[in-house]
């Protein structure tokens, strides 16, 4: 039976223009993020060269080195500003990015924590579920009826497998941005690679979950949509940020306490491939809880709603 259900879903998938046009949509933005940090001198448009980059870095962020710092990069400034008055021509906008000698794990990284996939998978899992109530399909599916429960398991299956493809397919974009723009192709596919991209595929995996069971408990397709954007375009941090200042203040709680460190998109997007231990610990059951939450929600929809 359950075979069948996920022959039968397949192949609704399949028909989804949504399916092969997103992959479209982020790869182009990947390319374009991705152009920018490899290829674009962002120093250089600051006011800073490279060697100035890496001095301001060596000085840190100490208080014995912080006002050396910020003086070299202030003299930094003052020189580069002068050599464009005097010459304009001198301002090149193309050449070596702040990512531009990076390995493909980094770059891989910060594609995933621009949240552009959740975006995209936010539409899809909202077409997908709402598509399901617009048109009562699961009425012309005779042979599972009375199994409304197999076919959310089988259709949140098949979600995470499509956010699987979405995540292999960012870190084959990575490959190929630094192929095209970067100086070289290093994969560092080591240990900590393998453990973030794990991490960050159960974050998203939940984060499609959430999207799915707001689609079932609204039966519309706008309204998970909507949820899957405000949550990708970091509204709800800004939200938690300033609730974490509130609570800071009223209940005296340390400078490092932040709501936004227990949501899904936070994590995705502060997580790095050098994270400790404690900030991928969290990350995990972060994933668990709220994939659990949901699938919680979406069952209880399922399972006491007509579906017309």
């Amino acid at each position: 039976m359950f075979a069948k259900a996920m022959r039968s879903e397949l192949f609704r998938i399949g028909k989804m223009k949504c399916t092969y046009i997103l992959p479209v949509v982020l790869a182009g933005l990947i390319l374009l993020t991705n152009f920018i940090y490899t290829r674009i001198d962002l120093y250089g448009l600051m006011g800073y060269t490279a060697m100035d980059v890496e001095t301001i870095q060596e000085m840190g962020t100490s208080a014995e080195g912080f006002e050396e710092s910020f003086m070299t990069g202030f003299r930094a400034g003052l020189e580069s500003s002068k050599r464009m008055e005097e010459d304009p021509s001198s301002l090149q906008i193309l050449g070596e990015g702040p990512f531009y000698n990076q390995d493909v794990a980094v770059v891989f990284s910060l594609d995933t924590g621009s949240l552009y996939s959740l975006l995209l998978l936010a539409i899809f899992t909202g077409l997908y579920i709402g598509t399901v109530y617009s048109t009562g399909i699961d009425k012309n599916l005779n042979i599972f009826a009375g199994k409304r429960g197999l076919l959310m398991r089988c259709r949140l299956l098949l979600i995470a497998l499509y956010t699987l493809f979405i995540h292999l397919f960012t870190w084959l974009m990575a490959i190929v941005s630094m192929a095209l723009m970067g100086s070289s192709v290093r994969l560092m596919a080591d240990r900590s690679f393998v453990l973030y991209f794990i991490v960050t595929w159960l974050l998203t995996v939940s984060f499609t979950s959430i999207v799915a069971s707001v689609t079932h408990l609204t039966r519309s397709k706008a309204a998970g949509i909507t949820l899957g954007i405000i949550l990708s375009a970091g509204i709800l941090s800004t939200i938690m940020s300033v609730a974490s200042l509130i609570l800071q203040k009223l209940l005296s709680l340390g400078d490092g306490f932040n709501l936004g460190n227990y949501t899904v998109t936070q994590n995705i997007a502060s997580l790095t491939l050098f994270s400790d231990g404690h900030t991928v610990v969290r990350a995990i059951v972060c994933a668990i809880l709220y994939f659990a939450f949901s699938y919680v929600l979406s069952s209880i929809a399922v399972k006491k709603r007509d579906i017309a």
